[in-house]
């Protein structure tokens, strides 16, 4: 009976542990990106300030993100182990987001918390393959893509009378699709 109990807590504990975003994440120089990354980031305008390269894993995946300013905005192009581009994110305020998404996004986390606190907006543009992928940059940099973005929101939440950091994702619409729990000792460079 005890071993199967040690057994069934056992089995609990891996599952929690899968459901926690543990990156970790370690500058790198560009020529240890990926060949194809490289291109696409030598595709940026000229404007683009302070690009940074990182390597980042988080126990079941590689991928490779170049972080950059670009017009005052913070942008994040992450690449698949090799290179090709997953999506680019880029940090915004939640008060700019359209008043019905805003809602539709406050409702959910108003229904299932008794408190909350929104820490980061990030708006994610989620690369298709029919577009080359510098058109595909290009249009979010100019804001002329006809792509719909999802939000990626970092945020504090009360649950079971504990709090805890999460990263949640919405659709275009605003409605929930998924989150992870954050690992705290990884969480300082998610705030970049």
């Amino acid at each position: 009976m005890r071993l199967k109990l040690l057994l069934v807590l056992l089995c609990i504990g891996q599952f929690s542990f899968s459901q926690t975003k543990n990156e970790k994440e370690e500058r790198i120089k560009v020529s240890e990106f990926p060949q194809a990354a490289q291109k696409v980031v030598e595709s940026l305008p000229e404007q683009c300030k302070r690009i940074k390269f990182y390597r980042e894993t988080d126990g079941q995946k590689e991928s490779f993100e170049a972080k950059f300013k670009y017009k005052g905005k913070r942008y994040s192009l992450e690449f698949s182990k090799e290179g090709v581009i997953e999506d680019l994110e880029v940090t915004t305020k939640f008060k700019v987001l359209e008043q019905d998404i805003q809602y539709t996004i406050k409702s959910y986390f108003e229904s299932d918390f008794s408190k909350y606190k929104l820490i980061k907006n990030q708006e994610q543009f989620v690369y298709q393959s029919d577009i080359e992928p510098s058109e595909f940059v290009n249009q979010i940099l100019t804001q002329t893509t006809g792509i719909a973005p999802n939000f990626e929101i970092i945020v504090e939440v009360k649950a079971n009378k504990k709090r805890e950091m999460r990263e949640y994702t919405f659709d275009s619409n605003g409605e929930f699709v998924n989150f992870r729990t954050i690992n705290p000792t990884s969480y300082e460079h998610v705030l970049y």
